[in-house]
């Protein structure tokens, strides 16, 4: 069965997307991430429009750490520890950012415009990537992104993953010469909570009904424009470190 949330607005949609979780039935049993239980459902949550977006703090960082991972997605500062962890994201889909765009200049009514993030050699590692592909329209001059996760956690990850896509999305209609953002799918086949983050997912829930949990997108701008320099000059750094450490 399907969680169907259909939200005008991003942050809406996400706390609507939470607090179906948090009313899921429980799961009992040993699976693949060693918890004993979780609560889990199939959530396909779709958004009107995100163009103008507020940014839900329903998130374990603060902005800062929201900078860090839109440039790690977006431009790939963190390629440097697939070695280490046996792929990132952004090196899995970055050789066909350029396809994606072009097929859109090309041909806006396109189907082709596809990031396959996933592959099988991938899909084999110990611990596969959760996000599968992304597919993007464009339908009234607008870019629709449309999302599949295999496995997507629903306190910790949901709310920083969702917005550094549509950042990656904001990059890829700049590119393509598209002026703006449509409709956002988020199509999560186990969107879940682990039993360990129960209460967390109990506190956002409550206090999504008790006041405005939300930041404008020009708060986040500003800390962006302040700190996406040294975010990337640490990135340089770690990756001659880890460099070095080869060579030894």
């Amino acid at each position: 069965m399907i969680t169907y949330i259909h939200e005008k607005e991003l942050h809406r949609g996400i706390e609507e997307a939470m607090k179906a979780l948090n009313r899921a039935e429980i799961v009992t049993g040993k699976n693949q991430d060693r918890e004993d239980h979780l609560k889990e459902i199939h959530l396909v949550m779709d958004i009107d429009s995100v163009q103008e977006v507020k940014i839900t703090m329903a998130m374990p960082a603060g902005l800062e750490t929201l900078v860090d991972y839109v440039l790690e997605i977006v431009e790939g500062t963190k390629d440097f520890e697939k070695d280490m962890y046996g792929y990132t994201y952004h090196d899995l889909f970055a050789e066909n950012i350029e396809f994606v765009i072009r097929k859109l200049k090309e041909d806006p009514g396109t189907r082709q415009a596809t990031l396959h993030v996933s592959n099988q050699k991938a899909a084999r590692l110990a611990d596969p990537p959760c996000l599968q592909l992304i597919h993007y329209t464009v339908k009234n001059g607008k870019l629709n992104t449309n999302v599949v996760f295999r496995s997507n956690d629903g306190v910790k990850a949901v709310a920083m993953n969702v917005f550094a896509l549509i950042e990656l999305s904001r990059y890829i209609a700049k590119e393509a010469g598209i002026s703006e953002l449509g409709s956002y799918t988020h199509n999560a086949l186990s969107y879940h909570a682990y039993s360990r983050d129960w209460k967390a997912l109990e506190g956002y829930c409550r206090m999504f009904d008790q006041k405005d949990c939300t930041i404008a997108y020009d708060d986040y701008l500003e800390v962006y424009e302040e700190y996406a320099d040294e975010s990337r000059q640490k990135c340089r750094e770690l990756k001659q470190i880890q460099a070095q450490k080869g060579r030894i």
